[in-house]
């Protein structure tokens, strides 16, 4: 190929030369944070690189601003006050003044886009740890505790976006001011300004030795915190029952034991950081206390105006100043590290698949299992299992709690993956189909009811289309009337009822069945109910089951009982769980 095309065109197997440029930001968010972090951390970073840009600008003027105002002091003294001339004393006073609003208003402006840049990103971040939360798989959160995954969330979250933000924006402005501050020292006097760089290794020495110190301190900080957010959550959960278990006054010393732990571990940070504070800032001040005295003497046999003096203190602060920032930075990347590893567990994608032949659309929905194992947690596995399930099949799984019930519905729901065999869902393999997918085709109601703190209109998960049809509507009423629950509402504020935290303004039965119809509203070809009525009475589960069997004929319903309507009744197929060997037979 020829021509400005050929020209612009990547060779075959080489990236186009216009992305090359992430590969040094890239090496700078792994030094910063590590190359597990910088992967997800820098791809949240990129859609905000023109306000970045923005923003370094504007930094750059104030900071650039910034560093005229000891000069022009300098300038009012010396040519001013005196030299005894009133028009050079206005003049300056004047520039100074103009200076001073100059660099209010750019600093303004910089808080600004600063603030509304940093609030994006950070909505962005926990977006981005939310979504990646809800595609973990539910055996990942057996492992976790909700007020560990908040604190992560919340805190973390919050601090690593900070940081990273201000690595860019507050090392750039303390670079310009560090860089035109030394420049500034040397043009006032070298030789003082040679003894002030010296400044620079003694503070550096200090906080490397300092650094590995921190980092271990935030550490213990935030695992410490985690572990408070958790047990906190857990005793606010489930205070109704530690009341009916008379467990508060435990619960209450579990939370007075992890706070003390904390409150320990954040005064010892506390100590610890006041101390790499103070000894930068000592030395800082032995440096001005030598400058002060050499300039004093130098002013005072007349080799030196008293105005360069004056100007020569404070641009060590420009000097200082900045170089303490960077090294707060440094200093503080070791905090950040610790937040950014406990994010690095949530955030990390899992590994890609090997690549697969494209699979075509379930031919159906009859489900079949080929010598399927299936993990029991510390329970020796279930398993083998082979077995077809017809469409429209209305099934029995029974067997004594810990069979392995649940275990097998959640390999059934895509939810789980076997631990051997395969099973397909109309000839294709469900390890292959696309998860977002699955859950059109499966429904699946268990005994553990969830609810939100939300109206009764909200917790059937429903879309605003959905309620904008009147028929919809008619439609949702009709199955509470059915349910039991129709009068229950309108009695209060209809379907803007709120419901209290996880249900508690519901009964067990109340919170199942409002489960159970937010499953039946959405399409299905496969319904699973898994203990999904075991707190309803014997009376409205056998209503409720029979208006299913005649709503959803041609859906296949699996269910899950150990007695009561939903373990009676005809059933196509039985598949009965034992501690030895599973068995499945058709009735």
């Amino acid at each position: 190929m020829t021509g400005s095309a050929g020209k612009l065109s990547p060779q075959p197997g080489r990236p186009a030369a216009a992305r090359a440029w992430p590969r040094l930001p890239s090496r700078a968010g792994a030094a910063l944070f590590s190359a597990s972090s910088a992967e997800w951390l820098l791809p949240l970073l990129r859609p905000h690189r023109h306000r970045l840009a923005l923003l370094l600008l504007i930094s750059f003027l104030a900071a650039t601003i910034g560093l005229l105002p000891p000069y022009i002091s300098k300038l009012v003294i010396d040519r001013g006050l005196m030299a005894g001339d009133a028009g050079q004393l206005l003049l300056w006073s004047a520039a100074l003044f103009a200076v001073g609003l100059l660099a209010t208003g750019t600093g303004a402006l910089s808080n600004i886009l600063h603030m509304r840049a940093s609030v994006r990103m950070l909505a962005q971040l926990r977006r981005r740890l939310l979504s990646r939360l809800a595609a973990k798989p539910a055996g990942w959160f057996a492992a976790q505790r909700a007020g560990e995954l908040l604190s992560r969330v919340d805190g973390d979250a919050a601090e690593v976006q900070k940081f990273a933000f201000n690595a860019v924006l507050g090392g750039s402005s303390a670079l310009i001011r560090l860089t035109g501050g030394s420049v500034m020292l040397m043009v006032l006097d070298w030789r003082l300004g040679l003894l002030t760089a010296l400044l620079a290794p003694a503070e550096l020495a200090f906080l490397a030795w300092a650094r590995p110190r921190t980092e271990r301190h935030a550490a213990a900080v935030r695992e410490m915190q985690g572990r408070y957010a958790a047990g906190l959550s857990e005793t606010l959960f489930g205070l109704p029952a530690l009341q009916a278990a008379r467990g508060t006054l435990w619960a209450e010393r579990r939370s007075l034991r992890d706070h003390a732990g904390l409150s320990r571990r954040l005064i010892a940070q506390n100590l610890w950081g006041e101390f790499t504070r103070a000894v930068p800032v000592l030395l800082s001040a032995l440096t001005r206390s030598a400058v002060f005295l050499a300039g004093g003497l130098m002013v005072i046999r007349g080799d030196w105006p008293l105005g360069s003096l004056i100007a020569f203190v404070a641009y060590i602060g420009f000097m200082t100043g900045p170089m303490q920032s960077l090294l707060g930075l440094w200093h503080a990347q070791a905090r950040v590290k610790a937040a950014a590893a406990r994010l690095d567990a949530v955030m990390q994608a899992p590994p890609a698949p090997p690549a697969r032949p494209a699979l075509s659309s379930p031919a159906g929905y009859a489900l079949k299992l080929d010598g399927v194992t299936v993990s029991r947690g510390d329970a020796a596995p279930l398993g083998p299992l082979s077995l077809t399930i017809p469409e429209g099949s209305r099934v029995a799984l029974k067997g004594p709690s810990g069979a392995g019930k649940t275990s097998l519905l959640a390999v059934l729901c895509g939810r789980a993956r076997p631990l051997a065999g395969r099973v397909t869902l109309g000839g294709a393999d469900l390890a292959l189909l696309d998860g977002a997918a699955l859950p059109g085709r499966v429904a699946y109601a268990d005994q553990r009811p969830f609810t939100l703190r939300a109206s009764l209109r909200g917790n059937l998960f429903q879309s605003r289309g959905f309620w904008a049809d009147p028929e919809n509507e008619a439609h949702v009423w009709a199955a509470l009337e059915l349910f039991g629950l129709a009068e229950r509402f309108r009695s209060a504020q209809g379907l803007d009822t709120m419901l209290g935290e996880s249900g508690l303004t519901l009964s067990g039965g109340e919170r199942q069945r409002i489960c159970l119809l937010r499953v039946l509203l959405s399409p299905f070809d496969i319904l699973i109910l898994d203990e999904a009525l075991s707190e309803v009475d014997p009376a409205a589960a056998a209503r409720i089951l029979a208006h299913i069997d005649a709503a959803f004929p041609h859906a296949t319903r699996i269910l899950t009982a150990h007695g009561g309507a939903a373990a009676e009744g005809d059933f196509d197929m039985e598949i009965t769980l034992t501690e030895a060997r599973p068995c499945a037979k058709p009735r």
